[in-house]
């Protein structure tokens, strides 16, 4: 059994490791690239700052200069899930204040909303490929601090994932596609070709990172196929489906 893992390529890496610290084998194709942006940040303004993935906070830290990194330590901090609590720990060195026990865009709005006030004003560091479930219901400012994009011949660097799909199908060989965004998962099925999206929809394993990736992966396959999604809806909770798949 294959992996592939369709995260970009700094991400795809780290998922590596970790899968090959399970001794399972990883084939990194990346469908996305993260281009940073830098634009001028008034932290002044904000009283809050909510982050809905971890290159929302190292895209923040990249507009900064010096003098905002301590204004960081006065905010009130609400981030999606743990692995984006995580990476603000990491690069603010601080915990964070509101994370909902559900790691979705809609759980995180009913976490915030027991805590954020009237008077309060929200920074949303994000991207452009958004969902808009925070901007449309919060008092907030979005500001992209980064962008996703496809890759350069993104179909020809998946000739080798689509051989290595064929060539397992026929030698009765389940791999694991993995998805951890609904972009990725978009960008690989709109530039496979038929035979490959066959193969997936009646052969390979799907995983999910949550329910919001897998709606737009309901999109591309088959209505009764098997999408697996983890318990908690981390790449560490991937990995623990990905293990039971063996």
């Amino acid at each position: 059994m294959k992996v592939i893992i369709t995260r970009p390529y700094e991400q795809g890496l780290k998922f590596a490791e970790k899968l090959n610290r399970e001794n399972i084998s990883c084939i990194l194709s990346p469908t996305l690239e993260i281009i940073y942006n830098k634009v001028p940040i008034d932290l002044n303004k904000y009283s809050w700052i909510v982050f809905t993935s971890p290159r929302g906070v190292v895209g923040l830290k990249k507009c900064l200069v010096n003098n905002d990194i301590q204004k960081i330590k006065d905010k009130k901090i609400g981030v999606i899930g743990i692995e984006t609590s995580k990476k603000f720990k990491e690069v603010f060195n601080r915990e964070v204040d509101v994370i909902p026990k559900e790691y979705t865009a809609e759980n995180l709005l009913k976490e915030l909303k027991k805590y954020i006030g009237d008077d309060d004003k929200i920074l949303l560091p994000t991207t452009p490929s958004s969902r808009d479930v925070l901007s449309k219901n919060l008092n907030c400012d979005v500001v992209y601090v980064y962008r996703s994009e496809i890759p350069i011949d993104l179909k020809d660097k998946l000739s080798k994932v689509k051989k290595i799909l064929l060539d397992d199908y026929l030698n009765n060989e389940k791999d694991v596609i993995t998805f951890t965004s609904g972009l990725t998962a978009k960008n690989f099925f709109e530039n496979i070709d038929n035979k490959t999206m066959d193969v997936v929809d009646r052969f390979h394993h799907i995983v999910a990172i949550g329910p919001i990736t897998e709606k737009t992966i309901r999109k591309y396959v088959n209505p009764n196929k098997t999408i697996y999604i983890p318990k908690i809806y981390t790449v560490e909770g991937m990995i623990e489906v990905i293990k039971s798949l063996k």
